[in-house]
This record gives structure tokens, sequence and C-alpha cells, in this order.
């Protein structure tokens, strides 16, 4: 049987977003306990002369990210003030004669530093760089996504789509290589989205089955002559996210709503953390993924492709164990010859889809929008159609500007494009308390500033100086031309 696990990673525009916890060190800890670990399972299982193949969908706003020297800095700093304050924590417990608080301390140490030295003398601080070394060696295939991870069926202008897409793929390949695929933020999807991919040169796109009307053969399906749908294997995948059934709930693990990890997540009452014993489970259950996979093996799904996403948000971040758990399973997957890895590129180019459908709109799971079109995001998005209509009068009323009024356009195009980040209204829609909740308006107030300023013969010296602030605050996307959103 053809197995396929698709790793998705995404993190929000985070560069200079300050300390607290949704801030720079949401993306510190992505890169520290999912990214860093990942990369180096699957160089040491390609030195072990194995062949690992994974799909990874990194979006294209983490990947400007990783190869950023100030989120590169930022990243060494976080680190080494865990370890300053690891050691005196160490030193505290030692004194107190708590043995295995102490013992919990000197492992986190040492996986501090192993991480960071990984970070610093094998990767040479830029992750970007070593995931394309890995998609050179065809053990990576990457997909793309739109640039700034935006939810395209509710945005309202179709400049603003072909913008999402066509810079997320301009800045996918630039990083990573050539691409063929996509991922859409929660599978979200309506008609049309068809035509945008496949005019870009995208050969499949991830779907969602309840996309569908009625249950296909296969788990590939054609949306029309050059663009396939691979859809997603939820019967498996539920065996890893799902809160009831997954193995990150397990009582050995690690709790991750401990911030300092001494706590397992336990039954009833709290229970010290024992890696020893976590390690040993995440073992025991990437056995019992790979006979669920043999299983289905032997009862003849070898007709189409197990396709698994995995959230690296989850692979480490929350689930401090996954990393071990999926390098389990990779070796597991090369060793058993009833199955064989495989990528959706891979097996769209060796199998064309036989059906052809129409997808339904809706995101992952649902008929509707889920989280990303609530009440409680109606702001959120009446603000933003209103950007983008405005960004479309400026961009086509102004297409033969230059010099700074062309920059003005272009930075004000760019803070459009963080603003429509997915994470925004996800964050509205689920969340009454986060830091972030609000972030968004930040994105809107910067892109009314540099419209009215688009509108002057000739910058002042403080307009200049406002613009430069805000390409180095917000400045991903170098490339970005204005006039994608002109009429």
């Amino acid at each position: 049987m053809d197995v396929s696990l698709l790793l998705i990673a995404h993190a929000p525009y985070l560069r200079r977003a300050g300390r607290q916890h949704f801030g720079e060190e949401y993306l510190h800890r992505l890169i520290a306990r999912g990214l860093i670990p990942l990369i180096n399972s699957l160089n040491e299982l390609q030195a072990a002369g194995g062949k690992p193949r994974i799909a990874l969908a990194c979006s294209p706003i983490l990947l400007e990210q990783l190869i950023d020297p100030v989120v590169q800095k930022h990243f060494v700093l976080w680190i080494e003030d865990r370890l300053a304050r690891r050691t005196a924590e160490l030193q505290e417990l030692e004194q107190q004669n708590d043995a295995h608080r102490a013992y919990l301390a000197r492992f986190y140490l040492e996986w501090d530093r192993r991480i960071l030295g990984s970070f610093i003398d094998r990767h040479e601080r830029n992750l970007g760089r070593s995931l394309r070394e890995l998609v050179t060696d065809g053990v990576i295939e990457p997909l793309t996504g739109p640039a700034s991870h935006a939810y395209l069926p509710l945005l309202a202008h179709e400049q603003s789509v072909q913008a999402q897409i066509e810079y997320g793929l301009m800045h996918t390949v630039r990083h990573l290589g050539r691409v063929e695929g996509i991922w859409l933020p929660g599978c979200g999807w309506r008609k049309g989205l068809e035509h945008t991919l496949t005019d870009v040169g995208l050969r499949y796109v991830i779907a969602d089955r309840h996309s569908m009307d009625g249950t296909p053969a296969g788990r590939t399906v054609g949306l029309g002559p050059r663009l396939a749908a691979m859809l997603l294997a939820e019967d498996l995948a539920e065996h890893i996210w799902s809160p009831g059934l997954g193995y990150p709930g397990d009582p050995h693990y690690r709790d991750p709503q401990e911030p300092d990890g001494y706590q397992a997540i336990g039954l009833n009452e709290p229970t010290l953390y024992d890696p020893y014993h976590a390690i040993r489970r995440a073992h025991e259950h990437a056995d019992h993924f790979l006979a669920l996979l043999r299983d289905a093996a032997g009862k003849g799904a070898n007709s189409h492709p197990a396709l698994i996403p995995i959230d690296m948000q989850l692979l480490g971040p929350l689930w401090f164990e996954g990393p071990i758990w999926l390098q389990a399973v990779l070796a597991g997957c090369t060793a058993y010859p009833e199955l064989r890895l495989t990528t959706p590129g891979a097996y769209v180019r060796a199998h064309r889809p036989r059906k052809q459908v129409t997808l339904k709109a809706g995101s992952w799971g649902s008929a509707g929008h889920g989280p990303w079109d609530d009440p409680e995001t109606e702001a959120y998005w009446q603000a933003i159609r209103a950007a983008e209509a405005r960004m479309i009068q400026l961009a086509t009323a102004h297409a033969a500007s230059d010099g700074d009024q062309e920059r003005v356009l272009n930075q004000a195009a760019r803070e459009l494009l963080l603003a429509q980040s997915s994470d925004w209204p996800e964050l509205l829609g689920t969340s009454d308390d986060h830091p972030d909740r609000q972030r968004w308006t930040a994105y809107i107030i910067r892109f009314e500033q540099l419209a009215e300023m688009s509108g002057r013969a000739k910058l002042s010296p403080g307009d200049r100086f406002v613009l430069e602030q805000l390409e180095e605050l917000d400045g991903p996307f170098p490339q970005l031309n204005f006039r994608i959103f002109a009429r």
C-alpha cells in the first residue's frame, strides 16, 4: 500500500512580535520542538541507508521567517535564555534534594543544547536551506500555499486570491524548488479555485472528503483535465489528532499545558513526567500505527494512497514525543515490503484520476467555513473586503507609478496580505482572551496609512521615515508588486 505522510507547518508573521506566549515564542517552539527534530530525523534515516519520503506543506510566510536573520538571531537568544533559566532551576532543585525534577532539568538542558547545536552547526541557522537540501535529495516533496496562509473562499476579490496563490507559489519555488501541489488552509474551497490553480501550473490540491457528493472509489479525483484532488485518509489521521482517540493524549506523555515540562498528562491526579516511559510509549504507538497501515494493506487498500495529514504545531510543540513517533513510523514503513512511502505528486504522476468531480464550497469536516465564518468575524471580513476594494482602486489608478509611490503601494499590498492571514479570523471565531486576537487591526491601520500616503505628489521626510519603518517591520515577500491587484 502506498503511504504518504503530509506534514503541515505554519506560523503567522511573528517577526519582532514580542516574547509573549503567542508572539515570537510560538514560532520558536515550532522551530525547536517541531522543525529541527523533523529535519534531524530525516537526515539520520537517510544517513542510515533508509529512504524516507514525506510531503511538506510549509506556508510561504513561515519559509520567509525561517530564512530571516532577525528570526534566526532571536531564536538563538530565546534558547540561550532557556538554558540559563534551566541551569539556575537545576541548581535550586539539587539544593532541595528533588531528585526527579533535577533529573528532568538535566534532561531538558541536554535536549536544548542538542537543538541549539544542530541549529548553529548542522543547519548554520538557516532551516530553509536544510529543507531545500532534503528536497534536492528526494526526501521531501514540497507543497505551496497561499502567501500569508489566507483562507481563500472568503476573500471578496479574485485579485486577492490570485495574489495569494501566485506569490505563495513564487516564494515556495524560490526557497524549496519545483512545486506541483498546494495545501489550502482548512482545506477551504469555493467554485472557481480550480481555474486559478490550473492557470499557475499546479497539478494537485489536497481536499477534504466532505467537499464531495457521495463516496469516491479511491482517494484521487479530477477537478479538470490538468488538476487532481488528493483526498485525506481521515480514518487513519484520527489516531494522531483526535482528542479522544489520538495518541498525544496518552497519560505517559508530557503535559503540554505545563510549561516547565515536569508533569505528565496523567489520569486523575498530578503525575511527574518520565521521558523513559514516554519515549517507550511513542515507539509502542508507532508500532500500533504501522499495524493499522499493514492491516489496511492486507484488506486490499493498494488501489489508492493513504494520505495522512500531520500538523507540525501538534508534532512537537503540543506532543513533545511526536517527532520520535514519526521517526519510528518512517523507519517502519521502509522495513515492511507491503508499505511503500510515496508523495502526492509522485502518485498523481503515476495514476491519472479516473473520475471528474466538482468540489463543494466548505472547509475541513464542514459544509460551511467553520471558525473563519463566525458572527465574531463579521467586522474582520468587512474591514478586509473594504481594504481589498481600495487596494484594487489604488493599483488601477496608479499602475504607472514609480519611485516612492511604487514603494508605498507595494508596502500597502504587503500589509493587506498580512491582514488576510487565516490565523486572525480563526482566533476571533474560537478565542475570547487570546493576546493576538486583534493583531489584524494593526495591519489594516498601516494599510490605510499607506493608502493615504500614496495619493501625495511627494513624500515628506516624515512620510519617508514611516515608510522605511514599515518596510523593516513588515518585510516579507520582497518581490511583491502591487500591480497584481489592478483590474
